[in-house]
């Protein structure tokens, strides 16, 4: 009977054997893995960055330009990211994070125990059930992760995670947390941090986000590639709704809010908004100084501020004008050119220059040259065409299609669409009308032009460049023909030297013989005997009419009285400084001289004689807004505002006078004073004027010195794009005025300065007019200096042209 007991005590020292077993075994495990932890820690804390480096951190940041309005209108950056401070984020967006990224966000220390949890069971199911798996991470966790390590899935980078999150946590405040977070993270497109995405999908501050608009950017940071409003916009918009829901189920916001928001479409601004080509020669001049200024770290990675002269609507005007300018006085007579790049029969770096990415059909094909979706009636495009026919052709213009008759080919003198097109090419088109709801365009054909020009526009009272245009297209060719082509400057030479002869002894109304004249050379000893642009001889012109109608004999003897070496003086005083010699050949404008320069120069005569430095910044500031240079504005006074009002004066005869070379200009009807200017065998053809308060240049040529054509002159084809141009600004001038409700609207006019008189004379002889003078016009004059004597018979007889309706003609 003793038996039984004896295996009682059996089983129990059993039992306690392996209880003692297995404690001593998980007191050995444990004290292993401690170890193995403590080994770990001190190996990963050993190893790990300083976390208060993050004050260091220098993200990469946007450099931001502004126009003259203070708008910002160009960014310079590798990574596109604008840094905001905390207290700049809107509520909304912090919650709409929080809730969805992070809920215990504002009660944990950097590690979330449940949430770790709880993703691991969700993880499980769906791992079962074939679905991503979502992580645990805080939002310290994904920030140090991002900041400080590699992106490797392993214990020992958690490990290292969960270490640095502890550690970001004691040095930092949540709102600073959330601060670094909301300015680190790439979200898509080239945005990097909240103010960059908001400003890239809905063009706006971040301040002013909507409550959708932030759920937007909130769900966002989860995938960037995954949900794009551009490239998946359903994905992107059931993530936003799941945002909300998310911010109804953390008490951010009520069921009702919630679905209120989520009923709400999903309205982001194209992609790409604005054109590269818009202002591209402008900031390419900027982008040039400021990485002479503060090396490329400065320029693409500290977040300046630049403020510019940039005009929006001048430089849009500008470009406008001169694209168009370009296309029209060449097309209407050079014709159609077979020389136009195909879709279907290209090579690969042909191709690759053409498109984004080939596509199968020429339906799906999308050009480079397609900045962004919008079309607008009256603007130019590149096209693909689809289909052609001898009466019809179809063009692939964006996402929509664009259609053409055979009386939309009519300049091309062409005698069937057929002739000239065929399917793949690529050509351009001009929109007559756009039908949105039809996505269908009305095209005529168009062509890009061999020839180029610059456009320069600069304000008189200040210097500071308004728009500046250094080509065609900027994508063609960066060449900066506006700062970077010296070219003969033609008769836009000759108000210099008319002002130097206005200040040696001669006035308006002084009387030269405009006639067949040889002068020796004093440098070589060589006869040169200059010729007028139409071969013809006026005999005696008064100064003014030598102006007006571009007397080549007047200003070569002009120049020869006060010197070669005075003229070339007075050209340095307007500040050119390309290289010019005291040849009488100055007064034909045989030197080169940059558009810039000669725009500059003619600005001192609106601006009473005092000519300021161009320049096109006025401030840079540092990313926290501290100012590390500003323009320093230059001016000095070239000649009296007496001076420069008679040379004013006597240019608005040139758009004005009688046979003026610019008289076209006059349809304007605006205060406008100018010059034209033609080269030899026509290779460069210029028109710089001017009103009270804008100076603009225009220069039209090839990049070889090779002719326009026959009689492409100054008032042929420059003119017409600076009239283009100064027609829209002075529209704005009088629609501003009607909006003011300015009711009897006078343009401004030019400001006369004191010890001026204004006396009636003959326009054709230059002395005091009578009632049997033809042509009385009220001439300006420094008193004491005006004609002395009445006009008679005999000095009318003595002019050759003085009873014919002869009109002038363009100069060389």
């Amino acid at each position: 009977m003793k038996i039984p007991s004896l295996n009682l005590r059996v089983k129990k020292f059993k039992r306690g054997t392996v209880l003692r077993a297995v404690l001593i075994l998980l007191v050995a495990g444990l004290a292993i893995g401690l170890g193995a932890l403590a080994g770990a820690y001190i190996s990963i804390k050993d190893n790990l960055p300083n976390v208060a480096d993050i004050d260091n951190f220098r993200p990469k940041l946007i450099t931001t330009v502004y126009a003259a309005d203070g708008q910002p209108i160009k960014e310079f950056a590798e990574e596109r990211r604008v840094e905001i401070a905390y207290d700049r984020i809107p509520k909304s967006l912090v919650d709409a994070i929080v809730a969805t990224e992070d809920p215990n966000f504002f009660h944990h220390g950097g590690v979330d125990m449940r949430g770790i949890l709880r993703a691991v069971w969700a993880d499980l199911f769906k791992v079962l059930g074939g679905k991503r798996p979502e992580g645990g991470s805080t939002i310290t966790q994904q920030l140090a992760r991002s900041l400080f390590l590699h992106r490797e899935v392993s214990l020992r980078r958690k490990l290292k995670e969960l270490y640095l999150s502890r550690e970001i946590e004691k040095l930092y405040s949540k709102e600073k947390i959330l601060e670094l977070y909301c300015n680190h993270f790439f979200l898509g497109h080239g945005a990097f941090g909240v103010q960059s995405a908001s400003n890239l999908f809905f063009g706006k501050d971040v301040a002013s986000l909507d409550l959708e608009e932030a759920a937007v950017i909130a769900g966002i940071f989860r995938g960037p590639s995954l949900y794009s409003p551009y490239s998946n916009k359903a994905g992107t918009l059931n993530r936003r709704n799941h945002v909300l829901n998310r911010m109804v189920s953390e008490g951010y916001l009520t069921r009702t809010e919630g679905e209120a928001a989520k009923e709400k479409p999903m309205v982001v601004l194209p992609l790409r908004r604005t054109s590269a080509e818009f202002g591209a020669y402008f900031f390419e001049e900027v982008r040039r100084y400021l990485e002479k200024a503060y090396g490329y770290d400065g320029l693409y990675r500290a977040g300046l501020k630049v403020f510019t002269t940039l005009d929006p609507a001048l430089q849009r005007y500008a470009e406008k004008a001169l694209q168009s300018g370009l296309r029209s006085t060449e097309n209407s007579r050079n014709g159609w050119r077979a020389d136009k790049p195909n879709v279907l029969t290209a090579g690969p770096d042909v191709l690759k220059s053409l498109v984004a990415a080939p596509k199968a059909s020429l339906e799906e094909q999308w050009l480079l040259s397609w900045e962004n979706q919008s079309i607008e009636s009256r603007e130019v495009y590149d096209a693909i065409v689809l289909a052609v026919s001898p009466t019809d052709a179809t063009v692939r213009l964006k996402n929509a299609l664009g259609r053409m008759t055979g009386k939309d080919i009519g300049w091309t003198k062409a005698r069937s669409l057929e002739a000239i097109l065929k399917r793949g090419d690529v050509i351009q088109v001009k929109v007559g009308s756009f039908d949105p709801s039809a996505n269908e365009a009305k095209v005529s054909l168009d062509q890009k032009p061999l020839r180029n020009g610059a456009f320069v526009a600069i304000d008189p009272r200040t210097g500071q460049v308004r728009a500046l245009v250094g080509g065609y297209a900027f994508r063609d060719s960066q060449f900066n023909r506006a700062v970077q082509a010296p070219r003969q400057t033609g008769s836009v030479i000759k108000p210099f030297l008319y002002t130097a002869a206005l200040e040696h002894g001669f006035t308006p109304a002084s009387v030269i013989a405009d006639e067949p004249v040889t002068f020796i050379d004093r440098w070589n000893n060589e006869p040169w005997s200059p010729k007028n642009y139409d071969r013809k001889y006026k005999g005696a012109v008064t100064l003014r009419a030598g102006l007006e109608q571009s007397r080549n004999v007047v200003t070569a003897k002009l120049l020869d009285f006060i010197s070669p070496q005075v003229g070339v003086d007075y050209c340095r005083r307007f500040g050119i400084t390309s290289p010019l010699y005291p040849y009488l050949s100055l007064s034909l404008g045989t030197f080169e001289v940059t558009l810039l320069e000669m725009v500059s120069a003619f600005s001192a005569f609106p601006d009473k004689g005092v000519r300021f430095r161009p320049y096109f910044i006025t401030r840079i500031e540092d990313k926290e807004g501290n100012v590390l240079e500003e323009a320093r504005v230059e001016s000095e006074e070239v000649v009296s505002p007496q001076t420069a009002y008679m040379m004013t004066y006597l240019m608005r005869g040139v758009v004005e006078g009688e046979g003026g070379t610019a008289g076209a200009a006059a349809a304007l009807g605006w205060p406008l004073a100018g010059k034209t200017g033609t080269t030899d065998k026509y290779s460069d053809a210029w028109f710089i004027g001017f009103s009270p308060d804008l100076c603009a240049g225009v220069w039209v040529g090839h990049d070889l010195p090779i002719p326009l054509g026959a009689r492409q002159t100054g008032a042929a084809a420059a003119l017409p794009i600076w009239m283009n141009f100064f027609a829209r600004v002075i529209d704005d001038a009088r629609n501003k005025a009607k909006t003011d409700g300015v009711v009897d609207f006078a343009p401004p006019d030019f400001e006369v300065p004191p010890n001026l008189i204004f006396v009636e004379i003959d326009r054709k002889t230059g002395l005091l007019a009578t009632p049997a003078c033809l042509y009385p016009f009220r001439e300006v004059f420094i008193p004491g200096t005006e004609p002395s004597r009445y006009c008679t018979l005999a000095d009318h007889l003595r002019i050759l042209d003085y009873y014919s309706n002869e009109k002038a003609t363009e100069e060389h």
